[in-house]
């Protein structure tokens, strides 16, 4: 009986992409609406039943197990009849020979994400570095007496896999997610390990937060602090504007309400408080210059204009 693998004519190593775009091909080729043949119909059927368990890791999975140990009884029926074994005595030595099972090892991976990424929940792609026992050899390291060249002599094949991980709104730094079965694959029917990804919260933006207020400190010029304007300003949940009134000083502070980190507990989001500092060009024109001379200027007539009336 052909394998799933042998129906879509790919390997046993073959990618999820790399079976769909197989998958696709045949069902050209096969679909009732392009070969009538009652061959077709039948090979139609046998591919698309293929796809659905290989496309699935867990029935994929499964699968492999099932058919590797079908595959393992086969050649130890076969090396029984060379030695002339009866059956009870195949499955007495069987037994004897039978290897303790053996979980897999768990796998810990680090991602990073920023602070906002943190409050709205967001998703990661991880490379892991599957080891699996060589389809060829069966972990034997020999096939055809002589090294087995799929492994070259290893036993097994490493396979790297991409995992999509899913990381949750209002996570906190140094959380631990659990991938259940993606660590390395356990031996003799044991099961395979977790993938446990930890996550790191990056804070790359100039917010800063205690408890659920957020704080900022925004640098305006001179003459934006004297004449007032909209400021835009980073948030959380994205920009805001607020108006800053005309001769506004160093060190004011505003208020926005509603835009700091959102508290699990009430569902309400904290305030974020903008903290004005005025900034001095490090560089100006001499037409700037000048500017700031006759604001100067006109300072001093004004004191002594003062100074003469009192």
């Amino acid at each position: 009986m052909k394998s799933y693998y042998e129906i879509l004519e790919i390997g046993e190593l073959a990618t999820e992409s790399e079976i769909k775009k197989q998958y696709r091909k045949l069902v050209r080729m096969y679909h009732p609406d392009v070969n009538s043949s009652f061959e077709a119909e039948e090979k139609f059927k046998e591919i698309n039943r293929a796809a659905e368990i290989l496309l699935d890791c867990e029935k994929r999975k499964n699968y492999d197990s099932l058919r590797r140990a079908n595959q393992n009884i086969y050649q130890h029926f076969e090396k029984a009849k060379k030695n002339n074994f009866s059956k009870n005595e195949f499955f007495k030595k069987e037994k004897e020979e039978k290897k303790p099972s053996k979980n897999g090892e768990d796998i810990t991976l680090n991602v990073a994400i920023d602070l906002q990424e943190a409050l709205l929940g967001t998703y990661r792609s991880v490379n892991i570095a599957h080891s699996m026992v060589c389809p060829k050899c069966f972990g034997r390291k020999f096939a055809n007496g002589a090294k087995c060249s799929f492994c070259n002599g290893q036993g097994e094949k490493t396979v790297h896999k991409k995992i999509t991980v899913k990381i949750p709104p209002m996570i906190k730094n140094g959380a631990k997610l659990r991938i259940k079965g993606e660590g390395k694959k356990g031996e003799n029917g044991g099961l395979n390990g977790n993938l446990y990804v930890i996550v790191n919260i990056e804070n790359k933006s100039e917010l800063n937060i205690i408890d659920n207020v957020v704080y900022y400190e925004a640098k305006i010029s001179p003459y934006f602090a004297v004449l007032g304007g909209n400021l835009t300003v980073p948030t959380l949940w994205g920009e805001a504007i607020i108006k800053i009134p005309p001769l506004t000083k160093s060190n004011q502070s505003f208020k926005l309400i509603d835009v700091g980190v959102l508290d699990e507990k009430t569902g309400k989001k904290g305030d974020e408080i903008v903290k004005i500092v005025i900034q001095i060009p490090s560089k100006m024109t001499d037409e700037e210059y000048r500017l700031y001379e006759q604001l100067q200027e006109i300072n001093n007539n004004k004191k002594n204009a003062k100074s003469i009336n009192s």
